[in-house]
Parts: C-alpha cells; sequence; structure tokens
C-alpha cells in the first residue's frame, strides 16, 4: 500500500507560517483565528463602518476649512469696504481751500478742493469694492449672494453719476477708476454721490457692514466645529475601539 503524504505547508505558508519558529506560528495562528471570529461575529464589520465614518467625518473638516476661509475673506474684504466707504462720506474732504492737485504723469495744478485726498481714498474705496463683489460672487445662493447683488444693483443705479467723476463699471461689475477725469470731476458731484447719510457712499458702508455680520455669522458656525469631524491619523484598531 502506497503512503499519501499530506502536505499543508502551502497553507501554512499563505497565512504567514512557512518555515517559521514554533512560537511565531502558534502566535500567527492565533492570529488568523482571531481575525476570522471578529469577522463572524460582525465585529469585523464594525470595524469598516467606523473606518468610513471617520473618513466622511474628514471630508467635512475639510470643506469647513474651506467654507471658513471663504467666509474669513469675505468679512475681511466687506469691513474694509464699509471703513472706505465712511471715509468718503466725510464733509470736510468737500470744503473749498488752497491745495494742489498732482496729475497722472505728475506734474500739479492749483485747486479750490483737495482732489489727491480724494482720489486716494476713492481708490480705497474701489479697491475693497472690487474685493468684496468679488469674493461675494462666489455664493450661488443665500442670505450672502442676496446681499451682494443689492451691492452691485445699489452700484448699477448710479452709473450715470459714477461715470461723470471717472468712475466706471466694468463688464464684470467691478469698477475702475480714471485718476485725470476724477480730479477734475464736479465736486458738488463728488458731494452727492459719496458725502454725508443717504449718499451712495453711505448706502454702500450699510450694504457691506450686513455681509460682514452674515459672514462673521457663518465663521461662528464653523468654529464650533467639533472635533469628530477632524482627521484623526489614529490606527484602525484605535478607530474599532472608539466605536464598538
Amino acid at each position: 500500500m502506497s503512503t499519501i503524504n499530506n502536505d499543508y505547508s502551502n497553507l501554512f505558508s499563505s497565512i504567514g507560517f512557512g518555515s517559521t519558529s514554533s512560537s511565531n506560528k502558534s502566535s500567527s495562528i492565533d492570529s488568523f483565528y482571531g481575525d476570522y471570529a471578529s469577522i463572524k461575529n460582525g465585529s469585523y464589520g464594525k470595524l469598516l463602518k467606523a473606518y468610513y465614518k471617520k473618513q466622511g467625518n474628514a471630508a467635512k473638516a475639510e470643506e469647513a476649512d474651506e467654507n471658513k476661509g471663504t467666509y474669513s475673506k469675505l468679512k475681511g474684504y466687506s469691513s474694509s469696504l464699509s471703513d472706505a466707504a465712511d471715509a468718503l462720506t466725510s464733509s470736510s474732504l468737500y470744503q473749498k481751500g488752497s491745495f494742489q492737485v498732482t496729475k497722472s504723469d505728475g506734474s500739479k495744478e492749483d485747486s479750490d478742493y483737495d482732489y489727491d485726498t480724494l482720489y486716494d481714498k476713492v481708490s480705497s474705496f474701489v479697491d475693497s469694492y472690487n474685493s468684496t463683489l468679488k469674493a461675494g460672487s462666489a455664493f450661488d445662493s443665500g442670505a450672502v449672494s442676496t446681499r451682494t447683488l443689492s451691492l452691485a444693483s445699489l452700484t448699477s443705479k448710479n452709473s450715470n453719476l459714477l461715470s461723470s467723476v471717472g468712475i466706471s463699471i466694468n463688464l464684470d461689475g467691478e469698477l475702475s477708476v480714471n485718476e485725470d477725469k476724477f480730479k477734475t470731476a464736479n465736486i458738488n458731484s463728488l458731494k452727492t454721490l459719496f458725502s454725508g447719510s443717504g449718499s451712495y457712499a453711505n448706502s454702500v458702508a450699510n450694504k457691506a457692514d450686513v455681509i460682514s455680520s452674515l459672514a462673521a455669522k457663518q465663521l461662528n458656525t464653523y468654529s464650533s466645529y467639533d472635533s469628530k469631524g477632524s482627521y484623526d491619523n489614529s490606527s484602525v484598531s484605535n478607530i474599532y475601539n472608539n466605536y464598538t
């Protein structure tokens, strides 16, 4: 009768044993059957669910960080716009006196009004307006989008008067200012646009304040995003321990 040699080495090799020592074999066997038991009793499934929940929370945390950055920029821009608009409303800027106005080519002329200071303040206003409009336009809907559209609409309604003092509305809705035209503009037109309560500048400041408040409110919401939403680099075993 021939002898049948049952060779189980390949089986043990496939699960990590091969020619290892007996103590290593015993440890690996225990590990193998421990994993099998986890699969059988459903613990492994719980571990997978915990792991993917962590991954989902990581994605949410990343999205929250991006939104925080967007709202933070919007808050800064709109706050700067409010300040720039308020700076133009002071009646002292439009008082008659003895000044010199600097042309774009560097030449100077005598002037009854401080056009250089006015131009500097309007330039800051235009820069802040454009930054706010661009940041607010990133929102397709919601309160921020509505307020941004309202700001653009207000500017559009004043387009003729703005144009008369050298301020143009570009195709993208942003503003640009022609220095020489602005510095020869009628002072009464400038006062109508920028000086005092109810002026265009005053209305812009009010709308910018609202946008800034909305952005700040959203930032507070994201700042309360709890630690479970952040990515955790803990090992798979720790994830399992936390969720079983």
